[in-house]
């Protein structure tokens, strides 16, 4: 990567187009022609960090401690040129001053610690990367936790915001581990000069995606991937229309608000649902389809089908690691509900047989899941993104057209770290995004840690759907995960 100088004035771009290794992959641009348009602003993971001693001069071990996050992923060393143009290209910066990229959120006197999270995560999601030319798109928020009653000990939330083009949903995982190590390893010697890193010319960037991986694409796929986005009439005539929230609009755009609603599950709860997972050959993201769609038949009764998005990671076909590298390596299951399995749910009322149908759709989600996977690197819809002459012009389409997802389960999986006693330990770990003016109507966003609570941060955009019904779905999601790992019957109110 070429260089430039972060904190000053922005260079001519045009002198680093030279180098061809620059330029995005197709599939990150899907993150920056959305970004640039402020359509979808960015992901964040928070991690809460415990030590039963108070440190002294805090500020100063959590910036070191980043500060050596940041030279171990060379993601986090990069700006991106061009957003707003075909060959938007990240470029490596010759140095990052942390005082720019690490800030405080102090919770008001009244706030519990969760509401003060969610605060902190709804206003940055509303943010876009500003100067993003030359300042790196990336940001540290920390926000202190109350003092345990009658013991010392220091606790803190780190709040990791960051542009989806540099990083996916692992990545944020990956680097709140990087961050326990650094902070439970110090150096002698520091990596800041008057909060400044110097950024070695050796690091380089993960492999792009489609260098990585060789989609090919059918003609047969190829034509009902077009033909199922235009959806000319004569062809399909009186197809099922998912029930997907509010059309897109340029009122969104300008209203643009990313409500967080957070919800966690204790480890004992986690722990029967996942026993329960097991034993009906189900997953936790197949058993949280069938919960919400559960839900949402009751709560949408209109709705005739939905259609639902997961996300998974590549990285087991790229050769990134699951666990410790940064980089945007992911693709996406998109499933229509069939209608009658929709209409069987809501007219059944007998729990026991509510519970079969929920298992019924966990299995049916693993199943496709598992297609999806062996089918790769064939017919995968990453494969058709060469297609697209023009992503800002693709978006900015959206707008004024009914939305292709109703919602998405975004599961980054369970964080595993070594802890021990006297030293920095993570007590959880939560997953967030953005609302977005074209994608799901809603986020459902997954994370937990080992021997340690589930999280799900649910975020959508104001307007797009009634906050109210929002707030249903996740008392419904909450009750109904009890139940599970309690082995109780559910039974939603009508």
């Amino acid at each position: 990567m070429k260089n430039v100088k972060a904190c000053g004035k922005s260079v001519s771009p045009e002198q680093y187009l030279e180098d061809a290794s620059l330029i995005q992959a197709r599939s990150e641009k899907f993150s920056t022609v959305s970004h640039s348009l402020g359509f979808y602003r960015g992901v964040a993971n928070t991690a809460r960090y415990r030590t039963d001693t108070e440190p002294q001069l805090l500020g100063s071990i959590i910036e070191t401690a980043v500060a050596r996050v940041v030279l171990k992923h060379p993601a986090l060393c990069c700006t991106i040129i061009n957003e707003d143009r075909r060959d938007s290209a990240f470029v490596r910066l010759e140095s990052i001053d942390l005082s720019s990229c690490i800030r405080y959120h102090l919770p008001k006197p009244s706030q519990t610690e969760d509401d003060a999270i969610a605060e902190a995560l709804s206003f940055q999601h509303g943010q876009t990367w500003s100067n993003i030319d030359f300042q790196p798109p990336w940001k540290i928020i920390v926000v202190p936790t109350k003092k345990w009653p009658d013991t010392k000990g220091t606790g803190f939330d780190i709040i990791f915001a960051y542009h989806h083009a540099l990083a996916d949903g692992l990545s944020g995982v990956a680097f709140h581990r990087s961050l326990l190590e650094a902070l439970n390893n110090p150096s002698d010697t520091t990596p800041l000069t008057n909060h400044v890193i110097q950024v070695p010319e050796s690091l380089t960037l993960a492999v792009p995606l489609e260098t990585a991986i060789d989609f090919k694409i059918g003609w047969i796929f190829f034509m009902k991937t077009i033909l199922s986005t235009v959806q000319p009439k004569w062809l399909f005539p009186g197809s099922p229309s998912s029930w997907t929230g509010a059309m897109p609009s340029m009122e969104h755009l300008e209203n643009y608000k990313t409500n967080v609603r957070l919800l966690q599950i204790s480890s004992d709860i986690v722990s029967r649902v996942l026993s329960a997972c097991k034993a009906e050959k189900a997953t936790l993201t197949g058993l949280l389809h069938g919960l919400i769609l559960m839900s949402l038949v009751k709560r949408v009764p209109s709705a005739s089908t939905f259609t639902t998005a997961t996300p998974y990671s590549l990285r087991h076909l790229t050769g990134m690691s699951p666990t410790d590298e940064m980089g945007n390596h992911v693709g996406s299951l998109k499933l229509q509900q069939p209608i009658d399995v929709i209409s069987d749910l809501r007219s059944v009322k007998d729990p026991t047989e509510v519970m079969k149908q929920i298992w019924t759709m966990a299995r049916d989600f693993r199943a496709s899941m598992s297609a999806e996977l062996a089918s790769l690197p064939n017919d995968n819809l990453i494969g058709m993104i060469p297609y697209i002459s023009d992503m800002h012009k693709m978006f900015i389409s959206m707008v004024g057209r009914p939305r292709s997802t109703t919602y998405e389960i975004s599961n980054v999986g369970c964080l595993r770290v070594q802890g021990e006693p006297g030293r920095w330990r993570m007590e959880r770990d939560i997953f967030s995004q953005s609302g977005s003016v074209t994608g799901a109507a809603i986020y459902f966003n997954v994370a937990s840690m080992a021997d340690g609570p589930l999280t799900i941060a649910t975020t959508w955009l104001e307007g797009v759907v009634d906050n109210v019904l929002v707030e249903d779905v996740v008392k419904d999601l909450e009750y109904s995960l009890r139940c599970v790992g309690e082995g109780k019957e559910i039974v939603l109110d009508q």
